[in-house]
């Protein structure tokens, strides 16, 4: 495995792995980095009317922690694997191109507010873009590697 690839797992596994983390801090009902669950339902969902609860948060943070495996090449180089990693970071990149307001739209939430479009324009499309591009870059089948090396 290549140096750009090796790379690419290891920020994406940093990043789900930290996402993961943060939802677990959630679902054991810490709303940090906010002082209060309204305004941290303003600031990761757009809206502090309609939080999800624990126990959905709890398997987001789980999917995540699954994420990071499968970034990491914790789950083997299969080639059911191999195209979790490219559906995964072609979801981010989508997420990142089209925004936070489309993600809430598909899930059947609210218009976000302000302060949510603010930080999605700054933090989290970013994010996502990376850790799509991450993702992809880190998907490389290393069969298929191996069969052009050989030819």
């Amino acid at each position: 495995m290549g140096f750009m690839t090796r790379t690419a797992r290891l920020v994406a596994w940093t990043g789900l792995t930290a996402a993961g983390a943060l939802h677990a801090v959630w679902a054991a009902g810490s709303p940090w980095p906010e002082r209060n669950h309204k305004r941290l339902g303003d600031a990761v969902i757009g809206n502090s009317k309609q939080l999800p609860d624990s126990q959905t948060t709890a398997i987001i943070s789980g999917a995540a922690f699954a994420g990071g495996a499968v970034a990491a090449g914790g789950l083997g180089e299969g080639k059911f694997i191999v195209g979790v990693r490219r559906i995964a970071g072609l979801t981010f990149i989508a997420r990142a191109a089209f925004g936070g307001g489309a993600a809430l739209k598909v899930l059947g939430l609210p218009e976000p507010g302000k302060q949510f479009e603010e930080l999605d324009r700054r933090y989290y499309r970013p994010l996502f873009g990376v850790l799509g591009a991450a993702m992809l870059i880190g998907a490389k089948d290393k069969k298929k590697r191996a069969r052009k090396l050989s030819a």
